[in-house]
């Protein structure tokens, strides 16, 4: 009794000084600190606390349905997104790995041989040379995680699932509103083209008008020339506006994954000048509405977790593993009750030393935990510009639309009240086409008024995150 008592000491012994080697091993490095977040409101202390929504599909809103055709064509076609969806995938199927680690694994084995055994190595007299030999087993492995390293691990693969949906709806929300701020381009040209075919053909009637007033001695060559420079320049920029439309016909086409021929087959597009009800300050919930400092704040969280579970690698793995089964010489042996065995207990890991590993991974783990809050700080930062500045060039080019609309309707009434007066006789057919240029050239500012401030809206509802903040409310 007294020799079973100093056994046991002498292995607590052991085991303790084992989990002191494995416990001094966590004081000697010097840990990186950890950077601080600099919050939302002190970054910002002007912030819009009443929350306003975009809508899921906010370019409806616009009125076109060739432009709702092309956005859901690029969201089904893309393989940029199916290259984020992909990841989610990834980052699922890392989560059950993890997942399983929690559960115990069981396996079956089974093993049938005929064998010669060897007379000079372990033999039991009497055995016969050439026997059979058979094992059927079952076994149990099962991580008891005693020190929650498992559960840190299991949660960072959480973290990344969520970070790589918030990426997917990024890329989502980055595709639409380039197909829509494409769009407005294509929309932008196709009125500049009508508006330089009509020019051309005004400037190719001054010219005539020069050379006829040439031939009765009312004009000189300085004038002729002059409209004939002009007339040139009409062309030419409508040549430019032509080959503008397709290689935006073009463009449209490649994001919803169509060829170039498809792209010219589309349509003048039929925009409505609407406001998408944007906010005209910045959000207190800006961070909740952009799935991409949503994504950054998901790794932030991973990077921490997965420092927490680097940290308790100094920790004792304790498992719990075990056999059953039969084993014999003798195949007609195996299933007899004297061929049965079985194992059970724990199994315990433990590092003592390690040559730095563990603690070369945790400093890894630290630096990639303060890269991730250091690229979150960065983008929040840029973020806070991009909604500032969406802010105010929407502001400034809603004041510059009401503006070049009002200018737009006083030339648009000067040309009528110019040709009213041709028809009686009071003005000349030339004074009506000097009076239209003037329309025309209005009508060009007010089509680039009109395209800014819907590209302005666009852009903001980029900045702003889209509706993901609906969508990360029903996922809650």
């Amino acid at each position: 009794m007294i020799h079973s008592i100093s056994k046991n000491m002498r292995n607590i012994l052991i085991i303790g000084f084992a989990l002191l080697l494995s416990s001094c091993a966590l004081f000697p490095r010097d840990s990186l600190p950890e950077q601080a977040i600099k919050p939302l409101e002190q970054l910002e202390p002007q912030l819009d606390t009443k929350a306003s929504q975009i809508s899921d599909e906010w370019w409806k809103a616009f009125g076109d349905p060739q432009l709702n055709r092309l956005i859901s064509l690029g969201l089904k076609n893309s393989p940029s997104l199916e290259t984020s969806g992909a990841r989610i995938v990834a980052a699922q199927a890392m989560l059950d790995t993890e997942k399983a680690a929690f559960l115990p694994q069981i396996g079956v084995s089974g093993q049938l041989d005929r064998e010669q055994l060897s007379q000079n190595y372990i033999f039991v007299p009497g055995m016969p040379v050439y026997t059979g030999y058979g094992l059927a087993s079952a076994s149990l492995n099962w991580s008891i995680d005693i020190w929650g390293k498992q559960k840190k691990y299991f949660d960072a693969a959480k973290n990344q699932v969520i970070a790589a949906q918030a990426n997917y709806r990024a890329s989502q929300l980055l595709l639409a509103t380039t197909i829509a701020r494409i769009y407005l381009d294509y929309d932008r040209m196709t009125q500049a083209r009508a508006l330089f075919t009509r020019d051309a053909d005004l400037k190719k009637s001054l010219y005539q008008i020069a050379r006829d007033k040439q031939r009765t001695g009312l004009a000189d060559a300085i004038q002729v020339n002059q409209r004939q420079v002009e007339f040139e320049t009409a062309e030419a920029n409508l040549s430019q506006a032509n080959l503008s439309v397709k290689m935006l016909q073009h463009q449209l086409a490649a994001l919803v994954q169509e060829g170039p021929s498809w792209g010219e087959t589309l349509n003048a597009p039929t925009l409505k000048v609407v406001g998408l009800g944007l906010p005209e300050v910045i959000p207190s919930n800006l961070l909740e509405r952009r799935p991409d400092l949503q994504a950054l704040l998901s790794q932030i969280d991973v990077a921490k977790l997965q420092l927490d579970g680097a940290k308790l690698e100094y920790l004792p793995d304790v498992n719990l593993a075990g056999f059953i089964g039969v084993q014999s010489f003798g195949i007609s042996q195996l299933f007899n009750s004297r061929s049965q065995q079985f194992s059970i207990g724990p199994a315990i890991s433990l590092p003592i030393f390690d040559g730095g590993a563990i603690a070369a991974n945790i400093t890894g783990k630290e630096s990639a935990r303060n890269q991730a809050i250091a690229n979150y700080q960065e983008q929040l930062v840029q973020a806070l510009r991009d909604v500032a500045d969406g802010v105010g060039s929407m502001r400034s080019s809603q004041a510059n639309f009401e503006s070049y609309k009002t200018t737009f309707q006083s030339a648009k009434s000067n040309y009528e009240i110019a040709r009213q007066r041709a028809k009686v006789g009071i003005s000349s057919q030339e004074a009506v086409l000097t009076t239209e240029q003037s329309y025309l050239a209005q009508g060009q500012n007010f089509a680039d008024a009109k395209a800014k401030m819907l590209t302005a809206n666009v852009v903001l509802v980029q900045a702003l995150g889209g509706s993901y903040l609906q969508h990360s409310k029903k996922s809650d």
